[in-house]
């Protein structure tokens, strides 16, 4: 018994870390091996450096100069009756990099686009007046605004970003030049791996979720877990001896390739753990299914101190199962019915009157 036990939890064990490592490269592939970016930390970007290097990293950058916010974006949600509500969701700003070349004694100005929050809008606001102070003083005593640190994705502008951009360069009276440089990318702050921020870490939690479980179902391959409720059944039922389980178990009827139906218990696979129940204490079993979404089919059974197994079976399974209960177990109730149902909730005594008491009286 414990040999076709522990091959049955074996392979248990193997599919769950075979599926487990499956998901967790789906869900990594999902969001383009990005955590690998942002458990390693952001990027240094170098400015002068050709912007496509970046393409789609994990970047940070001391943001200098922040010049105009020339993209507001919005989400509207319609009603279902009717009707829509629209929210700002934050900005995109132009901002200005400055590097010195000191060479041909001029500065090389560097312009990208930065998306923030809109938690962020009164800051950037601030830092957008001090900035055209800066750039409009002629006495040198306006500092410039301090730089703003900023990580996030480096990704190419879409084509929508890209017009909004040249509009907005153009109400600036900028034209694009070998010391005034487009660069067409926006360093994205809501998105990592293609997709919002908060649902990434969704994902990456269900994908350490998978990983810790494809870790526990393979320790479970070189150990004896698979037996821990039998075990934990044998503690509580001294006289009983595993001994005895197995001779049971070895003229037990085969239910499934799962499931063992012998005269004193019932074994069965749940997973990856083997499982018992003690026929004697079983007062009622029937078949039980539900379609749809969350879709069962199992055998239920219920026990003296109305708790309830259930058991994943085919019916044609289950009914095999209840025929062997019917003619082994006289203290069952074989079968469901609404009557059965309400007097099992509302009047246990005379339930257990049915069968369960008539056949202890007689043992």
């Amino acid at each position: 018994m414990v040999e076709t036990l522990r091959k049955k939890a074996k392979k248990s064990n193997i599919l769950r870390v075979i599926f487990s490592v499956i998901g967790v490269v789906a869900l990594l592939f999902i969001t383009k091996f990005a955590i690998f970016d942002v458990i390693t930390g952001p990027t240094k970007m170098d400015i002068t450096a050709d912007p496509a290097i970046y393409d789609g990293k994990y970047v940070t950058i001391d943001a200098e100069t922040f010049l105009y916010d020339y993209i507001e974006h919005k989400t509207t949600t319609k009603r279902k009756y009717g009707g829509s509500t629209t929210s700002v969701n934050g900005y995109s700003y132009v901002v200005l990099q400055s590097v010195a070349d000191y060479e041909n004694q001029e500065s090389v100005w560097y312009f990208y686009s930065v998306y923030l929050d809109k938690s962020r809008q009164s800051e950037m606001e601030s830092k957008i007046i001090k900035a055209f102070d800066y750039l409009n003083d002629e006495t040198g005593t306006v500092a410039p605004p301090d730089p703003v640190t900023i990580t996030g994705v480096w990704n190419p502008m879409d084509a929508q970003t890209e017009r909004y951009f040249r509009s907005a360069m153009a109400e600036l009276g900028i034209t694009e030049t070998d010391i005034d440089k487009f660069y067409l990318y926006e360093l994205d702050t809501k998105n990592i791996g293609g997709m919002n921020a908060p649902l990434f870490w969704v994902l990456m939690a269900c994908a350490a979720g998978l990983v810790l479980f494809a870790i526990l179902s393979a320790i479970g391959l070189f150990s004896n877990a698979f037996m821990k409720n039998i075990q934990n059944f044998l503690q509580q039922n001294g006289s009983v001896s595993l001994a005895e389980i197995e001779q049971d178990f070895s003229q037990a009827h085969p239910i499934s390739s799962d499931v063992w139906l012998g005269k004193r218990w019932t074994v069965y696979m749940s997973g990856n753990k083997a499982k018992i129940v003690n026929n004697k204490d079983i007062v009622w079993g029937y078949y039980y299914s539900r379609t749809g979404r969350n879709s069962v089919s199992e055998m239920r059974l219920f026990s003296k101190s109305k708790t309830m197994t259930c058991i994943s079976l085919s019916e044609k399974h289950t009914q095999e199962a209840l025929k062997f209960y019917a003619a082994e177990q006289p203290q069952m109730v074989v079968g469901y019915g609404a009557d059965l149902e309400k007097m099992y909730n509302k009047d246990f005594n005379s339930f257990l009157e049915l069968k369960y008491n008539p056949a202890m009286r007689e043992f």
